[in-house]
C-alpha cells in the first residue's frame, strides 16, 4: 500500500485533478474527457500505464493522501498540500516511473508474447516438449506459436541476444531475472509495484529497439498501437475530404456527439484537422484574439455561435501549439 501512495501521487499536483480522469488514464480509458485532463496535465504519455490496477486499490491509495492531509479536495479536483508537495519528491525517488513507457507500445499484450516466446525457444533447442507454458492464454499461444514456425530458431536466439546488448546493462538484467526456459526459472510475476515498473521499464526499452530495427522479434510485436480507432479514421478522412458532419453521421448512422468525438479524440492524438473546413471564419478569428483558453463555459459565452466541440477543438490545438491563426 505504501508504494501505491508513493506511485498515485506522482499524478497529481497544486492543480485541481479529479481522480477518476487519473484512474482511467492509467488503466486506458479512452474516454475525451480523460484524455483532455491528460493533455491538459501533461500526462497522456501515462495512458494505459497500469491497466491490471484495480479500482478498490486506487480508491483506498486516495483515502490514506487525504487522511495523511497529502491530497485535498476542491471543487474541481484534488491538489497536493504543502506536505503532499515534498513527499511527492520522495516519491518520485522511492518509485520511479519507467523512462522509457510510451503508451503506443502496446506492452500489455507484447509482454506475454514475449516472454513465452523466449520460453519456447529456450525449450526447444534442448528437445522438450512437456513444460508448462507461461501463458495459458490462447489467443497469446496462438500468435507466438504462428510466430515460431515462421522464424529460424537460432537466428532469434542470436538477434535477442543482440538486441539485449543494445539495452543498459541493469535493464538488460532485470529481463534476463524474468524469463523462464528450459532449467531456468526467472520471476514469472513482479513481487513488488517497484519491480513491475522495473520490469516494464526494460520491455519498453526492448520496444524501442523493435521499433527502430525491423527483426524478427518485430514481428512478435506486432508494431505500434493506433489510439485512434477505426470508425475514427473513416471519420477523419471524411472531414478532410471535406464532407459536413451532419453528412458523414447520416452516412455512418452515428450521432453527431459521435463523429464530434472521433475528430477529438484525433487531435489529442496529433492527427491534422481540416480546421477551415470545421470552423466557420468568423468564429475562428474570434478564437484567434482569446488569451485564456482553459475556461470552455467562458469562451462559449464570449463568442456567440461558437459549439463546444469548436470550442473544445480550439483548446486541444492551443494547448498542443497547433492552432493554425488566420492569415488573411
Amino acid at each position: 500500500q505504501a508504494l501505491l501512495t508513493d506511485f498515485v501521487i506522482q499524478f497529481f499536483s497544486e492543480q485541481p485533478r479529479r481522480e477518476r480522469a487519473v484512474f482511467g488514464l492509467l488503466t486506458g480509458k479512452q474516454t475525451i474527457s480523460i484524455l483532455y485532463a491528460a493533455l491538459i496535465h501533461q500526462q497522456l504519455q501515462w495512458l494505459h500505464l497500469y491497466p491490471s490496477l484495480s479500482k478498490e486499490a486506487f480508491s483506498a491509495a486516495i483515502t490514506t493522501l487525504k487522511v495523511q492531509r497529502v491530497l485535498r479536495e476542491t471543487e474541481t479536483g484534488l491538489i497536493l498540500t504543502e506536505k503532499g508537495q515534498h513527499l511527492k519528491q520522495a516519491a518520485v525517488t522511492q518509485l520511479p516511473l519507467p523512462t522509457h513507457y510510451q503508451p503506443w507500445m502496446n506492452l500489455p499484450v507484447f509482454a506475454p508474447r514475449f516472454f513465452l516466446g523466449v520460453q519456447v525457444l529456450s525449450e526447444a533447442s534442448y528437445a522438450n516438449r512437456a513444460y508448462q507454458p507461461i501463458s495459458v492464454n490462447w489467443a497469446t499461444q496462438q500468435v507466438v506459436k504462428q510466430w515460431y514456425q515462421q522464424v529460424d530458431h537460432r537466428a532469434a536466439v542470436t538477434t535477442l541476444s543482440s538486441l539485449f546488448q543494445g539495452l543498459p546493462t541493469e535493464l538488460a538484467d532485470t529481463l534476463a531475472a524474468n524469463m523462464i526456459g528450459h532449467d531456468y526459472a526467472g520471476q514469472l510475476m513482479p513481487a513488488t509495484l517497484q519491480a513491475h515498473f522495473e520490469r516494464l521499464d526494460a520491455l519498453a526499452a526492448l520496444v524501442q529497439q523493435l521499433a527502430n530495427t525491423r527483426s524478427m522479434w518485430t514481428a512478435l510485436w506486432g508494431g505500434p498501437r493506433d489510439f485512434v480507432s477505426r470508425p475514427a479514421q473513416q471519420t477523419l478522412a471524411q472531414a478532410r475530404a471535406g464532407m459536413a458532419l451532419p453528412t458523414i453521421a447520416h452516412r455512418s448512422h452515428r450521432k453527431q456527439s459521435t463523429i464530434n468525438e472521433h475528430l477529438l479524440l484525433a487531435a489529442i492524438m496529433g492527427e491534422t484537422l481540416p480546421i477551415e473546413h470545421l470552423v466557420p471564419l468568423k468564429i475562428h478569428r474570434a478564437l484567434d484574439r482569446v488569451t485564456q483558453i482553459y475556461d470552455h463555459q467562458a469562451l462559449l459565452a464570449a463568442i456567440p455561435g461558437s459549439t463546444f466541440f469548436q470550442i473544445r477543438l480550439f483548446q486541444i490545438l492551443s494547448f498542443q501549439g497547433r492552432w493554425p491563426r488566420v492569415t488573411t
